[in-house]
């Protein structure tokens, strides 16, 4: 871009990478992205470095978090120090153990000194034993301890994921109190409200920083102002569900307890944004029949053992279907044309259960916040699959039609038909496209119903849909299309055939 060009805004963002983050520019990103990669290249280090320490943590992260060991190490080595604990708990969770664990122990208790609780205990919690524990034993004696802790909760719980960084107060302390401390506080963690608690710590009530800001009377104590319905989950519920639930409320933070109400700690906005994320990735790939162990993170063989089970069932799947073909020879020998349509009619039942299915598990997965009944959603998708059916049969018409009427082997593979049926030139075209339109009409409605079934069903026995259904479908649809045309011809054959 020339300098006659530049506009205002873009001559400021140029110097300014933390604007350039801010606003996200796909083109500038590329650029920055490609001259590290050429310092890396050149092994110019002190430019590199320079360059990373204008740029906002985050971004930082991602644009190391590709290169391997030892580059990885050496680039992060050369950062500011104030920056290192950001950069490295915004990293995946892959390459941060890959850089914890190749930094001397001495310097990453330093670096998990200066973290949130919660993203150390979470880098931490990822290396082996052995190593987490010299680190640890490495760390300050009240962070090791708040660390410790946090690594007894499971990783998928409320517990696994809270911060215990927070401010408690009793309800005899005063709103100035509350604001010294506030100022005084070290950390980082934004702070959205005051816990009110008990002697024996147990939650009674929260003030948020808006209220106290808005006390003229700065000697007003806080239980007369807390909020006493307090919004808190135990520290064993489930992370999806604490995500859904801040979600649904609208809350910056929660609290965490344990099952006497005691406060624990509490999980941030910006936690439950992540665990949304993360769980969307993990239904998008459960419904591939895999896992996030599966990309990238595992052996070959091992990637292998995840796949092979639900490719299993789909060549199953594929074996019954071939039977079936097999079984029905004798009903095609003379009606060849009506066997050259059996893959669309397939293809598009298992498409259409499949679009039924995964709308009904994010119906599912909704919870509380679906718009519409189960029973309303079923009906939903039986109606849709019946007028597509309807739609897309009538097109299957024309083309069956075309095919028999006006092409080269078309006509040829219905003189066969004529000569062993008894039909005429100018019926079997329209009875084979009748069939070919009826068998697909029935297959995509019976496909959209089960396929809005099948999540329902398996939740109702306890087990995941988006675990299963993908394969499952598949497998059902299949086998179902092909007996549903079998059925559909025969019936047909047997109705307008001459005695």
């Amino acid at each position: 871009m020339s300098a006659d060009s530049m506009t205002p805004t873009d001559e400021s963002a140029s110097q300014n990478p933390d604007i350039l983050s801010s606003h996200n520019i796909p083109e500038q990103v590329d650029e920055v992205r490609e001259r590290i990669d050429t310092l890396v290249d050149q092994e110019m280090w002190g430019q590199l470095h320079s360059l990373l320490a204008s740029l906002p943590a985050a971004d930082v992260a991602s644009l190391i978090a590709h290169y391997q060991e030892p580059v990885l190490s050496s680039i992060f080595q050369g950062l500011p120090d104030d920056l290192k604990p950001d950069v490295l708990a915004e990293l995946p969770s892959d390459a941060a153990t890959e850089l914890a664990t190749a930094l001397p122990p001495p310097a990453t208790a330093d670096i998990a000194n200066e973290m949130a609780p919660d993203d150390a205990a979470d880098v931490l919690g990822e290396l082996d034993k052995e190593i987490s524990s010299k680190i640890i034993e490495g760390m300050d004696e009240d962070s090791a301890e708040e660390v410790r802790k946090l690594m007894t909760y499971p990783e998928t719980s409320a517990g696994g994921i809270m911060t215990t960084d927070l401010l408690r107060f009793s309800k005899d302390q005063t709103v100035l109190e509350a604001l010294d401390a506030i100022a005084d506080n070290p950390d980082e963690e934004h702070i959205y409200q005051v816990y009110i608690t008990d002697e024996e710590g147990v939650l009674i009530g929260t003030v948020s920083i808006w209220e106290l800001l808005h006390q003229r009377d700065r000697l007003v104590k806080l239980g007369a102002i807390m909020e006493q319905q307090v919004m808190a989950v135990r520290s064993d519920t489930d992370q999806e569900e604490v995500a859904e639930l801040m979600a649904k409320y609208n809350l910056s933070v929660i609290a965490v307890v344990d099952d006497n109400g005691v406060l624990l700690g509490r999980i941030t906005h910006d936690d439950a944004a992540d665990i949304l994320k993360e769980e969307a990735e993990e239904d998008i790939l459960r419904l591939a029949g895999t896992g996030s162990e599966d990309l990238g993170n595992v052996s070959a063989w091992r990637s292998c053992l995840y796949r092979l089970p639900w490719l299993f069932l789909t060549l199953l799947g594929g074996v019954v279907t071939a039977s079936l073909l097999n079984s029905y020879t004798n009903h095609f020998k003379f009606f060849v044309l009506l066997a050259a349509f059996v893959p669309n009619v397939m293809a598009m039942g298992g498409n259409t259960g499949l679009q039924s299915s995964v709308l009904m598990i994010r119906e599912i997965a909704s919870g509380d916040n679906r718009r519409h009944s189960i029973a309303r959603l079923l009906l939903h998708e039986c109606s849709t699959g019946a007028l597509m059916g309807l739609l897309c049969g009538i097109g299957i018409f024309i083309c069956a039609l075309s095919v028999a009427s006006f092409t080269g082997s078309g006509r040829e593979a219905l003189r066969i038909s004529v000569e062993n049926s008894g039909l005429t030139m100018a019926s079997a075209p329209f009875l084979i496209a009748t069939i070919v339109a009826a068998a697909l009409f029935s297959a995509m409605s019976f496909s959209a119903a089960l396929g809005a079934v099948i999540p329902l069903f398996l939740t109702r026995i306890g087990i995941d849909p988006a675990v299963s259904s993908g394969p499952l479908i598949s497998f059902i649809i299949d086998i179902c299309a092909m007996l549903i045309y079998y059925g559909v011809t025969i019936l047909f054959l047997l109705h307008f055939l001459p005695s």
